[in-house]
């Protein structure tokens, strides 16, 4: 093994421990960040209601839910998960608060059968990390699953879960892959991920379509350019919109 080796391999064991970030707040929504094997996870607390975005390993499902009452939430009043998207880092930890509280699940119609499976599709790794990492995550599994309700066209959630916020399609990442706005925030999943270090965007680990992923960069930085002012990833960030627009070579515009 060569150095350079080695220094990623010890980087990336100091970054895969568990945290929790202090709040932040949009108008009425209070966002908790969760971390777990740098998986994220995001409660969103508006008032007495509250929903999780994402749910991190299947392994971690319990640690999950001690964040959450940490978080002064009783894990049996959340309304629903929301899944960004089906891999195992996300969409595994959902069984868990179905199982103890009865949780709805909300994830894109195009990641079933990845759910069903219990098992991520084929990875494409866009770096190092990812090259070093595809075995693992490749080969990972979790307990199959399912979501009681799909979403393959833009969805309000407020009547759902009483949270102000929208699930909206944006398939690149995987095939059912969702973006949630609620109101100045985004929460983007895997469409891109912060650095290890500093405060910088950078492309995610897998990416199979890496134009059609700058694509959809390109699209959403114009699509909330009057609204948005931060981006929750599900790993690492967050990121301002200045620094995702630096890395993909996108030219901010004013709102």
């Amino acid at each position: 093994m060569n150095f350079r080796t080695a220094a990623i391999l010890l980087l990336g064991a100091a970054i895969f421990t568990g945290c929790a970030a202090g709040p932040r707040t949009s108008g009425q929504v209070v966002v908790h960040t969760f971390t777990h094997d740098s998986a994220n996870a995001y409660l969103l607390v508006q008032g007495s209601a509250s929903l999780l975005i994402d749910s991190g390993y299947e392994k971690n499902g319990p640690a999950l839910e001690k964040d959450i009452r940490g978080a002064g939430v009783d894990p049996q009043s959340l309304r629903a998960i929301v899944l960004t998207h089906g891999h195992g880092d996300h969409a595994g930890g959902s069984r868990h608060f179905r199982t103890h509280f009865g949780t709805r699940v909300i994830a894109g119609r195009g990641d079933r059968d990845m759910l069903a499976a219990g098992r991520n599709e084929p990875l494409c790794p866009t770096g190092i990390l990812g090259k070093l990492r595809r075995g693992t995550d490749q080969n990972a599994s979790f307990t199959p699953t399912q979501a009681d309700v799909w979403v393959d066209a833009p969805l309000p959630l407020f009547e759902l879960t009483g949270v102000d916020a929208t699930a909206v399609p944006i398939p690149g990442h995987t095939k059912g892959s969702l973006m949630i706005v609620a109101g100045q925030m985004v929460f983007v999943g895997d469409l891109f991920r912060g650095s290890l270090i500093g405060s910088s965007a950078e492309t995610h680990f897998y990416m199979c379509d890496l134009e059609g992923n700058r694509r959809d960069i390109a699209s959403l930085l114009e699509q909330q350019k009057a609204t948005t002012t931060v981006f929750f990833t599900g790993h690492f960030g967050p990121l301002t919109r200045a620094a995702v627009a630096e890395h993909f070579g996108v030219r901010p515009t004013k709102p």
